[in-house]
């Protein structure tokens, strides 16, 4: 009886690790946000409730299918490098396993929620391009600068954008939103290829800070920092105050959530001078 209920958890510790949940936490909550933002503020006829269920459940899979796949294309450099940050990584039978059925079922959910050839092209396209990140022919992750771009716009504003496309929202709220959405995953990438700069020098993985070195990376995320910041007060400047305050106040929050992992992460970090 106590094995069994020590097993319990041990069970739900690898299923966290196999999904990659605390990964992708806050990426799920920021596109889930800005998705329920432009869906109660401009038009809430446009769309049902059970149409937002759908899509969110999608990119929630989509997100688990991306990470997945990631742990499986760098099987090989996780071994060579000698560790896995994330400690005990699952078996790569599972990890591919876990990518085929939640990449599978986000496509199935967000093509059920997708309204149109055409937004249901831009989902394939955004799954396309986000399990390139990882996987040959282009695996983008080692193609410099633009790996951090393509990261960066498939882990948020690719997702969030097919379901403003199948709103038919296209006004300042969602290009605010999409702004901000990619300068914050433009921090997101370059703070991950930090983090594993070492394993991936081990397993020679040629991410953009490999080549160019964190302090670059430092230099740019601090770039994209002062956008995000912009995109966070420009509801204020280009919207009606009633339509504003609750976007700036959801962006402000998700900034601070997203500062306050960034900081938790970044005190295992060597000092630059050392790297």
């Amino acid at each position: 009886m106590i094995a069994e209920r020590e097993g319990i958890p041990s069970f739900l510790r690898y299923g966290t690790r196999l999904l990659r949940l605390r990964d992708l936490w806050d990426k799920f909550l920021q596109i889930g946000a800005c998705a329920v933002l432009i869906w109660a503020l401009p038009e809430p006829s446009r769309a049902d409730a059970s149409g937002l269920v759908l899509y969110i459940a999608g990119v929630f899979f989509l997100l688990v299918g991306g990470y997945t796949v990631n742990d499986v294309a760098d099987f090989g450099q996780d071994r060579r490098s000698g560790a896995d940050p994330r400690g005990s990584a699952p078996r790569r039978g599972h990890s591919l396993a876990a990518s085929i059925t939640a990449l599978s079922l986000g496509t199935i959910l967000i093509m059920a929620a997708a309204d149109g050839v055409l937004d249901r092209a831009a989902a394939g396209g955004s799954v396309l391009l986000g399990v390139e990140y990882s996987l040959p022919p282009f695996r983008f992750k080692e193609r410099g600068i633009w790996g951090v771009i393509i990261g960066a716009f498939t882990q948020r504003p690719a997702l969030f954008l097919v379901w403003a496309a199948a709103l038919d929202a296209r006004d300042r709220l969602t290009a605010i939103l999409t702004a901000w959405l990619f300068f914050v995953g433009m921090i997101g990438m370059l703070g991950h290829q930090v983090l594993d700069r070492g394993r991936d020098r081990a397993g020679q993985v040629r991410t953009y800070v490999f080549r160019e070195g964190p302090r670059a990376a430092l230099r740019l995320g601090a770039v994209c920092a002062a956008a995000a910041g912009i995109a966070t007060v420009a509801p204020l400047v280009l919207m009606p105050f009633d339509r504003a305050w609750p976007a700036a106040a959801t962006l402000l929050a998700m900034s601070a959530v997203s500062a306050g992992k960034a900081l938790i992460a970044f005190r295992k970090v060597r000092p630059l001078d050392s790297a």
